[in-house]
């Protein structure tokens, strides 16, 4: 056999003896990358798949619970995610060209103040139901709390339609060449309705689960963006 002939055999791609798969080529090894910033079909799934299983998780608890403390945490798992899915769809539908990964707004500050934010609502609401319990039943302020958050998301996502392509999730230094000054629908009452309607939604959580401490980290994380000068 030539040495030709010899080294085709012993390939990897053709010939009958070809060499065992390094351990990177085995099996179980994704050939897709799995780096998240990636803006790839399976880290959309994998992402949407995560969401949906954690609203499936809070539609189980608020139906099995009911109007109890449990229940209300159950809402406002389901509230959290559908944020992150409708702030996706709503750039993903109207404004394709700028749909990314980032587009979820996991972190939208980039500081990682929201996720900071979260798990200081969700560790003050089971340790205060813990040493608080009944203070913590839902009454007339979750019914508020949830009104606000409804319409805080409503608010948002009907900015984000309404805007379309002139909607952007960063603060723009310059005037892109598809903005354009929106003053028709909701912008005709609200100049930047999706900051009042992120506000609204944030504090809105917080007040359904009569969260005092977050109720102030939210609204510091959110206030901020209102006086900025927003992209939409």
């Amino acid at each position: 056999m030539s040495d030709e002939a010899r080294a085709a055999a012993f390939t990897p791609k053709v010939g009958l003896f070809r060499r065992r798969p390094a351990i990177a080529e085995r099996w179980w090894t994704p050939v897709v990358s799995l780096n998240y910033g990636d803006h790839l079909g399976h880290n959309i799934a994998a992402t949407a798949c995560f969401l949906g299983v954690a609203m499936g998780v809070g539609l189980c608890l608020t139906a099995t619970n009911g109007w109890t403390t449990t229940g209300v945490f159950g809402i406002y798992m389901v509230l959290l995610p559908l944020y992150h899915i409708f702030e996706y769809l709503c750039v993903a539908l109207y404004n394709p060209h700028r749909v990314s990964m980032e587009s979820f707004m996991f972190n939208p500050d980039g500081g990682n103040r929201y996720y900071q934010a979260m798990l200081v609502s969700i560790a003050e609401y089971t340790i205060e139901c813990w040493l608080f319990g009944g203070a913590k039943s839902p009454g007339l302020i979750t019914v508020l709390g949830l009104m606000f958050a409804l319409c805080g998301q409503a608010i948002r996502s009907l900015a984000m339609v309404t805007a379309k392509t002139s909607f952007n999730h960063l603060i723009a230094k310059r005037r892109e060449v598809d903005h354009d000054l929106i003053t028709h629908g909701i912008y005709k009452y609200e100049r930047h309705p999706s900051y009042v309607g992120f506000f609204s939604w944030a504090i809105g959580l917080q007040l359904m689960l009569k969260n005092p401490l977050s109720l102030v980290a939210f609204a510091d994380m959110g206030a901020p963006k209102i006086s900025e000068d927003p992209s939409d």
